[in-house]
């Protein structure tokens, strides 16, 4: 009895795109990997299954949006409150300074 051979997650995935892709028939396939056809279509069958892998690809979830979105809200109104601050300043250094020109009390 020959000892079976344990694919890794790697292995059994490029050997599936093999099988996919069209250049090599089923029957080669299994028989240059030493597989079973029903071990072959058990790992395509798990590799189709598994396309949750591609939900979300790029965005994050809602709740990191709702976060993101709240942060940017808050960032916005920091710096209107900061132009508020620095326009208020500018003013008062300016009364300061036409005080001083004229020779008053600040």
């Amino acid at each position: 009895m020959t000892e079976r051979k344990v694919y890794k997650s790697e292995e059994k995935l490029k050997i599936v795109l093999e099988g996919m892709n069209g250049t090599i028939s089923l029957s080669d396939l299994c028989r240059k990997y030493d597989i079973k056809s029903a071990r072959f279509y058990d790992w395509k069958e798990k590799l189709v299954k598994s396309s949750w892998i591609f939900d979300d690809r790029g965005r994050k979830n809602t709740s990191e949006q709702r976060i993101i979105e709240d942060q940017k809200k808050e960032l916005a109104r920091l710096k209107d409150v900061i132009a508020e601050i620095t326009l208020e300043n500018l003013e008062i250094k300016k009364k300061i300074g036409e005080r001083l020109q004229r020779g008053g009390r600040t």
